[in-house]
């Protein structure tokens, strides 16, 4: 009976470390992102921007 007793302990350990890890991950990522995200758009934005600058200087669409 302590035998299984000792795996059930072991076993229950074991899926703490797991369950500890992806939310330590999780958390990790989550930080990453939020630090990296706002410069992104921020580009995205401004690429936007300089397409549509470039569009009205050029008459606003494509030659045919």
């Amino acid at each position: 009976m302590t035998a299984n007793s000792d795996k059930s302990k072991q076993n229950n350990k074991a899926a703490h470390r797991v369950l500890a890890g992806v939310l330590c991950g999780a958390s990790v990522l989550s930080l990453v992102l939020s630090l990296v995200m706002p410069p992104i758009s921020q580009a995205i934005a401004n690429d936007t921007q300089t397409v549509s600058a470039e569009e009205t200087v050029m008459g606003g669409g494509f030659l045919k």
